[in-house]
């Protein structure tokens, strides 16, 4: 029998813990079991209409309702703008974790709550095994994992949907139905129908093995970053050629991987790209090589990883106070109030920093009372620039 117990190891000193509620059984059910647990933590409802269809507003509005009767506060996050034509879902779960971090964070809650269940983890393995092998996939749906710097945890991964449909129905709890979950236009409704009672348990199985994979070979990728990669305080990266090439596949992919979020955009790439980069790479020769918001320039001996400029969201950012501002996501400026800041782009410093014209073109420029200046090159005092916290290894 499903016991409310099932939250406590996760929950283990934590004070105050958002659950993301869509209204489904299962997200229903995993705020019912927060509501019970005894000195538990304070627990916020946030469910996000996402505006993709009609009644979505109407749904949420009952979550809000049983919320209410069960004394839960609860909070309505509108996904707003225009949506993309392709790819629906997968967009929508990113606003989505977005949205509900966001929120968190503003709120000062640091634990988020999804009610993936064992039928989830299994639905997901089994489309991606009729695409890949590796383990880094297979891993599917992680207990926990950061978001935005909010902890996600998914307590419910080895709960099935129908043990927490029986445990609402014991509570006289109601739950609405997702008309997305049965329609076939999506893979995932697809896969749902494929599966069996018999087999769910050994896909589950499947993802827990993976992540003890994946989880070693990030281990053995993070020696390896520590031991070979130099991070440069002008926000790149570089690294030996030969010790690249004598690194496991396993730990080459994951450890390029972390580099080009780190000095890119601040997101993994795909695994196929980081595949192909990585052959280019061990292939020998000069190349250089776009990817998640980074160049990758491999030379005769080493290899650099930096910002591609032409990534950069153009545009000056001001300077109000004392806190300085987060550049790019990579750089922590102080400068004085109402300097602004831009991208170098052409602009060049005073004097020659033999470094490639990309990284240079790369960093930021900051204007104070008319006067450019480059913060990594000539601060003088006014001007000073750490990098930020991705670049920690």
């Amino acid at each position: 029998m499903l016991s409310r117990g099932v939250l406590l190891p996760v929950l283990s000193g934590v004070t105050r813990i958002a659950v993301a509620v869509s209204g489904g059984s299962d997200s229903m059910a995993l705020l019912r079991l927060a509501a019970l647990l005894p000195d538990g933590p304070e627990v916020i409802a946030l469910t996000i209409d996402h505006g993709l269809r009609d009644g979505s507003r109407a749904e949420a509005d009952q979550v809000a309702r049983w919320c209410a009767g069960l004394g839960i506060p609860h909070h309505i996050l509108a996904w707003a703008g225009a949506k993309p034509a392709t790819g629906i879902q997968a967009k929508a779960r990113e606003a989505r974790y977005d949205l509900l971090t966001r929120w968190c964070t503003a709120h000062c809650v640091s634990v988020l709550l999804t009610a993936h269940t064992l039928d989830d983890q299994a639905e997901t393995v089994l489309m991606r095994k009729r695409r890949t092998a590796s383990a880094a996939s297979l891993a599917a749906i992680w207990p926990e994992r950061p978001w935005n710097g909010v902890r996600l945890l998914r307590p419910l991964l080895a709960v099935r949907r129908e043990a927490l449909r029986n445990f609402l129905r014991g509570l006289g709890q109601g739950w609405l139905e997702d008309p997305s979950n049965e329609n076939t236009v999506f893979e995932r409704a697809r896969v749902r129908q494929l599966l069996v009672g018999e087999n769910v348990a050994a896909l589950a199985a499947e993802a827990a093995w993976a992540q003890v994979v994946t989880t070693a070979t990030a281990a053995e990728a993070e020696a390896w970053l520590v031991r070979h990669v130099r991070i440069h305080t002008e926000g790149y990266a570089s690294l030996p050629r030969a010790a690249l090439a004598l690194a496991g596949e396993g730990a080459a992919l994951a450890a390029l991987s972390r580099l080009v979020a780190m000095c890119g955009n601040g997101r993994a790439p795909l695994r196929a790209d980081m595949v192909r980069l990585l052959s280019v790479l061990n292939s020998g020769g000069n190349t250089r090589r776009s990817l998640g918001g980074a160049l990758v320039a491999a030379r005769l001996r080493d290899v650099l990883i930096g910002r591609e400029p032409g990534r950069i969201v153009p545009g000056l950012q001001t300077i109000s106070g004392d806190a300085g501002i987060v550049w790019d996501g990579r750089f922590l400026i102080h400068a004085p109030a109402g300097a602004t800041v831009r991208l170098a782009g052409g602009l060049r410093p005073p004097s020659p920093t033999g470094l490639p014209a990309f990284i240079v073109a790369s960093l930021p420029v900051v204007m104070v009372g008319g006067t450019a200046v480059f913060p990594h090159f000539d601060g003088q005092g006014r001007v000073s620039v750490t990098l930020g916290e991705r670049f920690g290894l």
